[in-house]
């Protein structure tokens, strides 16, 4: 845990918004990333599951848009599978910048947005896990 000026970040606050956690001052590494890339295959296939689930209520006129659906999220899933490492990379060459960025002095607008964010976390999750 990071405590930064907006108040403590953690892993969590960093898998929420990687290039946001960076900004307010969490200390990554490409690890992380790696997670948050994992991250990111762990939504495809969890959306896709949910079209597949809810496949039996769907009306015949929608089955092309689920069929498209299903096929673009195969062929994404099938990518991501062995492309996550650069992913990483690309993340963790973003959150760079948005350090390098944001590390000076934070106007207004930067400081609500961000403590928008944070607060944000806190209701999704609940106090006990910021």
């Amino acid at each position: 845990m990071i405590i930064s000026r907006y108040g403590p970040i953690t892993f969590r606050h960093f898998q929420d918004n990687p290039y946001w956690a960076a900004a307010a001052g969490y200390d990554f590494n490409y690890f992380d990333c790696l997670s948050a890339s994992t991250q990111v295959m762990s939504n495809v296939a969890d959306n896709a599951w949910d079209e597949v689930v809810a496949l039996p209520d769907t009306e015949v006129r929608d089955l092309p848009a689920f069929t498209i659906k299903v096929t673009v999220a195969s062929i994404l899933l099938a990518i991501l599978t062995f492309t996550y490492p650069i992913l990483a990379l690309v993340i963790h060459m973003r959150c760079k910048t948005g350090r390098e960025k944001y590390k000076g002095p934070h106007n207004s607008t930067i400081t609500n947005n961000m403590n928008s964010w944070i607060r944000q976390c806190e209701r999704k999750w609940g106090r006990k896990y910021g």
